[in-house]
């Protein structure tokens, strides 16, 4: 039985942002945001995608929705190049990919009543009588645990739990096969956390959805992931299914991430390595592997030669030169 292509296939993704400056706005370098990501995303399954502030993972969410254009490589849903694609096109495959983002509040629009905003893309997308589009509405709040009562109110009447109920509503209007979920946990309370993240598994088992999930904290993208993405400067350093990234990682900054994470057994002794040093800018990157500068196991070829992501065992990717 042959292997089902991904959902998603994003090959080397690149996204440099022009630094401009002068009385011309003339280009005087490059933010390196995204340096060649390569990632697969199958259906049903949650991909996470985890590293420090400031290592890419954000603007690979939003260059994937097409909220940024890549500078190069390629995205592609059920084999479709969005590059390729005239305007009308990108529109109905948009329909199949839809984002959450990491502040509920910020991405609402204040002046709108709930029941617009969830709303919005069925309007655009779809021809509706008002009380049809009532009626399903209506079903996403219910969907998403949030009630009939509510549709009349505003963004600044709901705690932010609902609010990222709201934008979870509003990604599931057009039935989407993809969701993007960018941070949408890291501005909530520990107990909603837990909530919405078991709104979103709930989701995905009923309605079968292919999960992007981005965040820096080890211990949801464990909760709620079957493959996970580290990220570096930009680049993706290892890659596998989560009982093996988090029982054998390989790579020295995985390592760290995973010795870095609090246990329930403080008194238990364990081996940690401290990362010296700050994670280096993206505008000036160091050559070479990205790492080397604070990885304890650095050697020449590391100072040199940027390593490619390999697989080490099957289905275990990882850039590194000393494995």
């Amino acid at each position: 039985m042959s292997r089902r292509s991904p959902l998603l296939e994003i090959t080397n993704l690149e996204k440099h942002f022009p630094i401009k400056s002068g009385l011309f706005n003339r280009v005087a370098g490059k933010v390196y945001a995204v340096d060649g990501v390569t990632l697969e995303l199958n259906e049903g399954e949650t991909l996470g995608l985890v590293g420090e502030s400031g290592c890419g993972k954000s603007t690979v969410a939003r260059t994937i929705v097409r909220l940024h254009k890549p500078t190069a490589g390629s995205v592609k849903i059920n084999g479709v190049d969005l590059a390729t694609v005239s305007s009308e096109e990108l529109k109905n495959i948009r329909k199949k990919i839809q984002i959450i983002f990491q502040d509920p509040f910020s991405s609402l629009d204040p002046r709108m009543k709930a029941k617009d905003i969830v709303g919005e893309l069925l309007s655009v997308h779809k021809s509706l009588s008002i009380t049809e589009l009532e009626n399903t509405v209506a079903e996403l709040f219910n969907q998403v645990g949030l009630l009939k009562d509510q549709m009349d109110n505003y963004p600044h009447e709901f705690s932010g739990g609902q609010r990222q109920r709201l934008g979870i509503a509003r990604a599931l209007s057009l039935n989407p096969e993809i969701i993007i979920c960018d941070e949408p946990v890291s501005a909530l309370d520990v107990s909603i956390q837990a909530q919405i993240i078991n709104l979103l598994l709930e989701l995905q088992k009923n309605l079968g959805i292919a999960l992007i999930f981005v965040s820096h904290d080890l211990a949801v993208i464990r909760h709620i992931s079957h493959r996970v993405a580290v990220m570096y400067l930009g680049r993706i350093v290892e890659a596998t299914d989560k009982e093996t990234l988090f029982s054998n990682p390989l790579h020295p900054y995985t390592q760290s991430l995973l010795e870095a994470v609090p246990v329930a057994y403080p008194n238990k002794k364990r081996t940690k390595t401290i990362l010296e040093g700050d994670v280096p800018s993206p505008i000036d990157r160091p050559a070479g592997c990205h790492f080397h500068q604070r990885c304890p196991k650095a050697t020449e070829r590391c100072h040199e030669i940027s390593p490619t992501l390999k697989e080490q065992t099957k289905g275990h990717m990882v850039a590194c030169h000393n494995l």
